[in-house]
């Protein structure tokens, strides 16, 4: 409408300066209308069409649940969570579902899933999933994260002899090397205000005011202690943070010092991620009696490849496992305790299923995983 009025006003008067804003906007807003009426997904017996502004991606259903994979991606708003789907080690973004929560989105996944393992267009090849899902399909996503497959991670073997054993972990040089250059040039910003005017070459004397003090706003001064202090905190991780694993339980070391006992179970221990930087970072983490979820350092990982780091951190945690085990302080009662905060528990049994998923593939990422170790 805004095209044609644009048009008409041209055609009437081509003097009037309003006629080609009309136009302008008016095909801008034709373009945003068809962007949002292509982009869909559609699931149907023949499998999954995602179609984007140019093209629409076709795609087999996964064999399993886990295929379905919910990430976070950067938006214009922040981070937004997002469907893939993984198929031969390559992954595919949907242009749909899209919502605000990753909670919800999970559980539109789940939805999905339920219906096209109904009608037969998908079926499960996980025994573990399929075990739950011969009640309620959407069961699957309730399966413990660090027990559908403990023997297929690798396991440091080297590790396992020393006692107590003690893991650290390595510099985040992706985040520490950013930090290192962004207080090197503030402080050369700031280098005026050390020498003051009388020493300063006369090329930066702009840079003072008429009472000699220097012209830098408050903001400046707050990125420079934000900056002073995340080196700091890096630096801190870097000398103090370890976990220490004796018979009497485990000893994680950070800005606070907390004793846990061996948990009853392997389940307690699950991994959670972020990304940053284009690369992923994944951890092990304890849920402790009380029910609060500690991270365990010495235990980041980081890859490129989700999958990888999160292979990676799962075989981490299993090694600290079967060190008990191979001690007899661990015993494994089969047991499983969720999470009281309910995002960190939608994200202990993503990981987890997606874990389980790769390992019972026997995925290129285990292999790679040991690399990361």
């Amino acid at each position: 409408m805004l095209l044609y009025l644009g048009y008409m006003l041209h055609v009437l008067d081509p003097a009037l300066p309003v006629a080609a804003p009309l136009c302008v906007v008016g095909a801008l807003s034709l373009f945003l209308g068809i962007a949002m009426l292509r982009r869909r997904t559609v699931f149907d017996a023949r499998g999954i069409h995602s179609r984007g502004l140019l093209r629409t991606v076709h795609l087999p259903w996964p064999d399993s649940r886990a295929g379905f994979i919910v990430v976070l991606a950067a938006g214009e708003r922040g981070s937004v969570p997002v469907v893939e789907v993984g198929t031969a080690g390559h992954r595919t973004r949907l242009s749909a579902p899209r919502v605000s929560s990753q909670t919800r989105l999970e559980a539109e996944v789940d939805a999905i899933w339920a219906w096209a393992l109904t009608r037969g267009y998908a079926r499960e090849t996980m025994p573990a999933l399929r075990a739950r899902q011969s009640a309620d399909p959407r069961a699957a996503q309730a399966i413990p994260s660090m027990g559908a497959v403990p023997r297929a991670l690798p396991v440091d073997q080297t590790l396992l002899a020393h006692e107590p054993l003690i893991l650290k972990d390595k510099p985040n040089w992706h985040g520490l090397i950013p930090n290192i250059v962004i207080l090197v040039f503030l402080c050369i910003l700031a280098l005026p205000a050390v020498l003051g005017p009388e020493r300063t070459p006369h090329a930066f004397a702009g840079v003072f005011r008429e009472d000699g003090t220097l012209r830098l706003s408050g903001g400046f001064w707050m990125l420079l202690v934000v900056a002073v202090g995340s080196l700091v905190n890096n630096l801190h991780h870097i000398v103090r943070a370890r976990t220490t694993i004796s018979r009497e339980g485990l000893v994680l070391a950070g800005w606070r010092t907390r004793r846990v006992a061996w948990p009853p179970s392997s389940s307690y221990f699950f991994v959670r991620s972020r990304r940053y930087f284009g690369h992923t970072e994944a951890s092990a983490w304890l849920l402790d009696p009380a029910g609060l979820a500690l991270r365990v350092p010495g235990t980041a990982r980081f890859s490129k490849h989700e999958d990888q780091a999160l292979l990676a951190a799962a075989a981490a945690a299993q090694t600290i496992w079967e060190w008990g085990v191979s001690r007899a302080v661990a015993y494994d009662d089969g047991g499983y305790s969720p999470v009281p905060d309910e995002a960190v528990e939608q994200e202990r049994r993503a990981n987890g299923r997606r874990i389980a998923y790769l390992t019972s593939r026997g995925s290129q990422a285990l292999r790679s995983s040991t690399r990361l170790m």
